[in-house]
């Protein structure tokens, strides 16, 4: 993998798996629709307070890069 790849998937692997493991706990409780938006809101603003203070990054350039690499080929 390249570099701008694996260093996404770093800033990224905590979020998914807290994300995946909150939602199946949330959907046990609430149904399928509810942990889908709440989850997702609430995983959104961790990361980007953790991207922000901890990685010092804003925004989406990574992600945008990657984007459009794979868009291209």
């Amino acid at each position: 993998m390249d570099a701008l790849l694996k260093k996404t998937l770093k800033r990224h692997m905590p979020y998914l798996i807290g994300g995946t493991i909150t939602g199946t706990i949330i959907a046990y409780y609430y149904g399928f629709l509810f942990p889908i938006i709440v989850n997702s809101i609430i995983w959104i603003v961790i990361s980007a307070i953790v991207n922000k203070y901890y990685w010092n990054y804003t925004g989406f350039k990574d992600e945008m890069q990657l984007i459009s690499k794979n868009l291209i080929h």
